[in-house]
């Protein structure tokens, strides 16, 4: 979030640590607690992180857009997107998790109604051969638009997994053992990292489970979707930030080929 010094960095950032440059940032923004957690138990949740107006707004927007149960490439579709990737709060935990200089992987949604299945167990690093590296790779944010509980379909996950570093095996996927429920209230964002095994309960309850999910992943990593005919508009209205979550500031991100003069802090990036 401050710039690079344009000095080559050769030592690596713990996984646990926050950067000089981002702890003070993590502070005003009150979200260290939901730092140590994330490198502790590979999951959090902020609170009430928006008002009941902005939830509804997001709620409204994704039934909008969703067919089927869901919806993907919703970054340009309207506003609120861009403002749910953007959230100062989500944006320092991204930056914790996966590293300065992290991208946009995905906007996405999902409505779940009553009788709709669980998804399954599984990791987010699912594109990754195990072990899993010690530095996270992918952070998932959702934004649940209604209450989060069990007999409403709420995200399950299983406490200690992401230690393992490792894909559930079909066993485990079964069994679900040792598995709890993620709840919360309406205008709250779940956050977890790619070790972590999750899957959702199936939901009992009437009405249905809206849900945007945002995924942030390491400069290094190929994102999900691919915004390019759109990222000169959302960068020009939204600025560097967009223009960093779009990989602007990658050395590799050129259509020319590489950008050299981006080299050093693409490799400053890396290692923070």
């Amino acid at each position: 979030m401050a710039n690079t010094p344009q000095v080559r960095f050769s030592d690596t950032l713990p996984a646990d640590e926050i950067s000089k440059e981002l702890l003070p940032v993590v502070k005003a923004l009150g979200v260290q607690k939901n730092c140590e957690e994330l490198a502790t138990e590979g999951w959090t949740i902020l609170e009430n992180a928006v008002t009941p107006d902005f939830i509804a707004s997001l709620r409204c927007a994704i039934l909008d857009h969703s067919r089927k149960g869901g919806a993907n490439m919703l970054l340009d579709k309207n506003e609120i997107f861009v403002a749910t990737a953007l959230h100062p709060k989500l944006m320092a935990l991204a930056e914790f998790s996966v590293g300065r200089g992290f991208l946009l992987s995905q906007v996405a949604a999902s409505v779940r109604h009553k009788g709709s299945p669980c998804i399954g167990l599984h990791a987010d690093h699912n594109w990754l051969p195990a072990p899993f590296p010690s530095h996270n790779m992918l952070l998932t944010a959702c934004w649940a638009c209604d209450e989060y509980s069990e007999t409403k379909g709420a995200t399950l996950i299983v406490p200690g997994s992401g230690a393992e570093r490792r894909h559930p095996s079909e066993k485990e996927c079964n069994e679900l053992k040792g598995a709890i429920p993620i709840e919360c209230s309406a205008g709250s964002v779940v956050l977890w990292d790619g070790n972590i095994w999750h899957s959702n309960y199936p939901r009992t309850a009437e009405g249905e489970r809206v849900v945007c999910h945002v995924t942030y992943s390491r400069l290094m990593m190929r994102p999900v979707e691919n915004y390019s005919a759109s990222k000169r508009r959302l960068i020009d209205s939204h600025g560097d930030r967009m223009a960093q979550l779009l990989g602007e500031d990658d050395f590799l991100d050129s259509p020319e080929g590489a950008d050299y003069s981006k080299l050093l802090q693409t490799f400053n990036n890396a290692k923070r």
